[in-house]
């Protein structure tokens, strides 16, 4: 990464650190706006990371639910068969 690509040097800030710096700059500035796309890209990567951990808790939810369908399906046979 270069100087220009981050001259204010906020992707080594802490989020607490970022937090702390937006409150102390003036709204409208260019540093404001760097530090608002930056907690914006922080924001965005949490994002990316929480849909990445939700696929397979997904994925086993649909089984539980498919698994639950088919053991209700087979008590509902097992009581008709039982009954005639």
């Amino acid at each position: 990464m270069t100087h220009s690509d981050d001259p204010y040097k906020l992707k080594e800030k802490t989020n607490r650190q970022l937090h702390e710096w937006l409150a102390e700059t003036e709204q409208g500035t260019d540093e404001y706006d760097a530090g608002i796309e930056e907690s914006m890209r922080r924001v965005a990567l949490m994002e990316q990371l929480m849909e990445k951990n939700e696929a397979p808790v997904w994925r086993r939810e649909s089984i539980a639910m498919g698994l639950a369908a088919v053991a209700i399906a087979v008590l509902i046979i097992a009581v008709v068969i039982m009954y005639q």
